[in-house]
């Protein structure tokens, strides 16, 4: 994906562009029923309505590093509030936003990224398919939290580290790189556990992709069992014997569980990659294609080299959606996760408002430079979302 220094001829969202897009990804009615749903609309008439709360907690993302007071200004500048319904409003205490922020809790921010993770279209993006299946990445990354009490008991500060952290792994698309599913806790739960939880969202028509961090005979299976394919590098420690070899120079094998039954055939896909330098890396994909004609070994290992968008993924998210290095902002576990997906709310958003654009346009998404797109709703954000 094309970012700031891009090459030449990528192509870069303006300002002409509708931002009124993002309008139609969380309207007000999908933040209407995210709070219903989490039953956390106010009960009395309050100087900050959940609704605006929800927004709010985007809008930090668009400020980040900056006040309470100064961020729902700026919010309420951009919306135009000051006109209309909102004439004479009075800008809380920053004390008064975080009271806010603590009602509404992270349950309605979770509801409204649940509402939009979905595919884009796949007829309408290339890269999204492969012979028929939707090519699908896992990965993760962690984020530090601020060393307050509860979050260091929530969680664990890793050796060597200053602050607790946060583990985050997430299911993404490929082409689109539009996120399907998300799960993250403490540092100390691992990748695969994590994983683990996103399983519910995989399904029939899928091509799942994964580094060497997630294979295991026991993910391995249930991964299998929701009918999506796999396609998984895994590290030198698996030992693959060779029970067949394939008319392509593949081969069969046989990944094995601690018990002597567990058993469950596996193709192996094995070639290297030479960089720029010289320097050789040798890869060993396992998958559930076990026809060489159906799958070619070639393609398989194109696919699987598609995966490593989703690290370009975490690259815009920890960087360019925040100021590199930093830290999140809440004290307490429950504002943190709150924070958590409110920044991938606001990262959906973004996509689907490039992905729709490079339809429009006839361009592939992963040529329009996430930078400019995510100026232009900064700059743009009253023109987003339209007040009731």
């Amino acid at each position: 994906m094309a970012s700031q220094g891009a090459p030449a001829g990528a192509s870069r969202l303006t300002d002409d562009v509708s931002i009124g897009l993002l309008a139609t990804v969380f309207s007000d009615a999908m933040v209407e029923a995210a709070l219903d749903a989490c039953d956390a609309r106010e009960v009395r008439i309050r100087a900050l309505p959940a609704r605006v709360v929800v927004l709010f907690t985007i809008a930090m993302w668009l400020n980040y590093g900056k006040g309470y007071v100064r961020v729902l200004t700026a919010l309420l500048d951009g919306l135009r509030w000051a006109r209309g319904g909102w004439d004479g409003y009075r800008v809380p205490t920053d004390g008064a936003i975080s009271l806010a922020r603590g009602r509404l809790g992270d349950a309605p921010m979770r509801a409204l990224f649940a509402a939009s993770a979905h595919p884009g279209p796949v007829a309408l993006v290339a890269g999204v398919a492969w012979r028929g299946l939707r090519k699908v990445a896992v990965d993760g990354t962690v984020f530090d939290v601020p060393s307050s009490t509860k979050n260091t008991a929530a969680f664990d500060v890793p050796s060597g580290g200053a602050h607790p952290q946060v583990r985050i792994v997430v299911l993404a698309e490929c082409g689109t790189l539009a996120l399907l599913g998300a799960a993250f806790d403490s540092i100390s739960v691992g990748e695969r556990e994590l994983f683990e939880r996103l399983l519910p969202t995989l399904g029939e028509g899928m091509l799942l992709t994964a580094d060497r961090g997630f294979p295991s005979y026991e993910l391995y299976v249930k991964a299998a069992a929701t009918g999506a394919h796999l396609l998984w590098r895994v590290s030198s420690s698996f030992a693959l014997p060779r029970t067949k070899v394939l008319p392509d120079g593949t081969y069969l094998s046989e990944l094995r569980g601690r018990r002597k039954a567990e058993r469950v055939t596996v193709r192996v896909v094995e070639y290297s990659v030479v960089d720029d330098e010289g320097v050789s890396e040798v890869f060993a994909l396992i998958t559930t294609l076990l026809d060489p004609v159906a799958a070619p070994a070639l393609e398989l290992a194109r696919c699987y080299a598609d995966r490593w968008d989703i690290e370009v993924l975490f690259r815009l998210v920890k960087v360019d959606l925040r100021t590199p290095g930093g830290v999140l902002r809440s004290g307490t576990p429950v504002l943190v996760r709150q924070e958590l997906w409110a920044l991938l709310c606001l990262y959906q958003a973004l996509r689907t408002l490039i992905t729709r654009t490079a339809v429009i346009a006839g361009v592939d998404p992963t040529r329009i430079s996430f930078p400019p797109a995510l100026d232009a709703v900064t700059a743009s954000v009253g023109r987003a979302f339209s007040p009731s």
